[in-house]
């Protein structure tokens, strides 16, 4: 078990050896379900960032993306993919 700290930016760096024991790779997407008062990280099943080219390219290049990224918007994205 490693404790890990929450920055300024609620972002959560994972240690070097959680990383290299599941071979994650930069930017790679990954599912958080939450359990009770646990947060979960898994891969996501049936996901491919390359069949989405929106998402890849907010993955790849998120300064870039021509997609102007609004509350309506998520929402719309949330319902697909939780509602197949």
């Amino acid at each position: 078990m490693a404790l890990i700290r929450v920055d300024q930016k609620m972002r959560v760096r994972l240690p070097k050896h959680v990383s290299k024991k599941f071979k994650l790779k930069s930017k790679e997407i990954l599912d958080v379900e939450i359990k009770g008062d646990e947060i979960h990280l898994s891969r996501p099943k049936n996901f491919d960032i390359n069949s989405d080219p929106v998402i890849r390219d907010m993955v790849e290049r998120p300064m870039h993306s021509k997609i102007k990224i609004t509350g309506k918007l998520l929402e719309k994205w949330k319902e697909e993919m939780w509602n197949p």
